[in-house]
C-alpha cells in the first residue's frame, strides 16, 4: 500500500505560504468615484462651451471646449481604469497583476493631452493670421462657468490624496492615473483663464488678436504638463527602477543581520502604489529566504518578493572547522 496522503489532502506549510496575487489592486480606490464625477461635470461643460463657442466666434472658449471634449474621454478612460484594475486583479494571466492597467490609461491621456494641444497650436495661429469676429460679452459669461467647473473638478481630484510619500515607513508611491485627470483639468483652468483675459482685452479695447494670442501660450505650458506626464507613465510601463529612496530602505532591512552582501537588487512598480522586489544575495550565515521576505515586511505596498539565497562557502567551512 502506498504511504503518499490522499490528493485531496492540503500540505499545512503550502497552504500558510499562499499569498494574494493582486499586488495591492483588489481594493475600490476614492480615486475612482472622484474620477468619475469629474468626467460627467466635465461633460456637461464641455456641450455647453462648444456651442457657446460656436455661436460667439471665441477661438480660446471653442478650443476650451474641445480642450474638454479630449479631457472628458481621458478622464472617462481614467475611471474606466480604476474599475477594470479592479476587476482583473485576481486574473492570473496577468502575471504581476493588473495594476498598470491605470499607468496604460494615464500614458493614453498624456497623448489625447498632447495630439489636442497641437491642434489648438495651429487654430491659433491661424486665427491671429485670419481674424474672425468675436462675440467677447456673451462668451465671457460661459469662460467663467467653464472656469469655475475646472476648479472645482480640481478640488474634487486633488482631495486627500491616496498617494504620498511617508518617511516613517518607507512608503513611497505615486498614482499617475490620478495625476493625469489632475493635468487635463489644469490644463482646462488654464485655457478658460485664457479665454477670459483674451476676451477681457477684446471688450476693453478690441484687441481680438490677443484671445488666439494667449490660447497660443498656454497651449506651449499644456505640452510641457503632456510631455512630463508622458515621461513619468512610460517609466512605469517600461519597468524602470523604483525610486532611491524605496531601494535604500530595501538594501538596509536585507542587511540588518550584518552578515549578508546583495549582489543584485531590482525593484520596480507593478500599478498605483505598489512596488515589487527581485534580489539575489550573498548570505555568510544561516539566514534564510523566508526570513529576508520576512525583514521586508515594514516596507508597505511591497508585494511578493523574490529573494535568491546563495551561502558563502567559506563561512560553512568555517563553522564547521569551529
Amino acid at each position: 500500500m502506498s504511504n503518499q496522503p490522499p490528493q485531496s489532502s492540503v500540505c499545512k506549510t503550502a497552504d500558510q505560504l499562499q499569498h494574494p496575487h493582486d499586488f495591492g489592486q483588489g481594493q475600490k480606490r476614492k480615486a475612482e468615484q472622484r474620477a468619475t464625477l469629474v468626467t460627467l461635470l466635465t461633460l456637461m461643460t464641455m456641450l455647453v462651451e462648444v456651442a457657446a463657442g460656436v455661436i460667439t466666434g471665441s477661438m480660446a472658449l471653442l478650443a476650451d471646449g474641445i480642450h474638454m471634449a479630449g479631457h472628458a474621454m481621458a478622464l472617462g478612460l481614467a475611471a474606466l481604469a480604476y474599475y477594470l484594475s479592479r476587476k482583473h486583479a485576481h486574473d492570473r494571466r496577468l502575471s504581476l497583476g493588473s495594476g498598470k492597467i491605470a499607468d496604460l490609461a494615464a500614458y493614453t491621456s498624456a497623448l489625447i493631452l498632447g495630439l489636442s494641444t497641437l491642434w489648438l497650436i495651429y487654430e491659433s495661429v491661424d486665427r491671429i493670421i485670419t481674424p474672425a469676429e468675436l462675440m467677447p460679452r456673451e462668451a465671457m459669461i460661459v469662460a467663467v462657468i467653464g472656469l469655475a467647473v475646472n476648479l472645482v473638478s480640481a478640488l474634487l481630484l486633488a482631495g486627500k490624496h491616496e498617494h504620498g510619500h511617508s518617511h516613517g515607513d518607507h512608503e513611497h508611491h505615486h498614482d499617475s492615473n490620478l495625476s493625469a485627470a489632475l493635468v487635463h483639468v489644469l490644463a482646462d483652468a488654464l485655457t478658460s483663464v485664457a479665454a477670459i483675459v483674451g476676451l477681457g482685452a477684446a471688450m476693453l479695447w478690441g484687441w481680438t488678436w490677443v484671445d488666439p494670442a494667449i490660447a497660443l501660450v498656454a497651449s506651449v505650458i499644456i505640452l510641457r504638463w503632456s510631455w512630463g506626464l508622458l515621461r513619468q507613465t512610460t517609466s512605469v510601463l517600461l519597468d524602470r527602477e523604483g525610486p532611491d529612496e524605496i531601494r535604500r530602505a530595501a538594501r538596509k532591512l536585507l542587511q540588518k543581520n550584518g552578515d549578508t552582501d546583495i549582489i543584485d537588487l531590482h525593484i520596480w512598480s507593478v500599478g498605483q502604489g505598489s512596488w515589487t522586489l527581485v534580489a539575489a544575495v550573498v548570505a555568510h550565515g544561516s539566514t534564510t529566504p523566508e526570513e529576508y521576505r520576512a525583514s521586508l515586511r515594514s516596507l508597505r505596498n511591497l508585494h511578493h518578493p523574490i529573494i535568491e539565497v546563495s551561502y558563502c562557502r567559506q563561512c560553512a567551512l568555517a563553522r564547521k572547522a569551529g
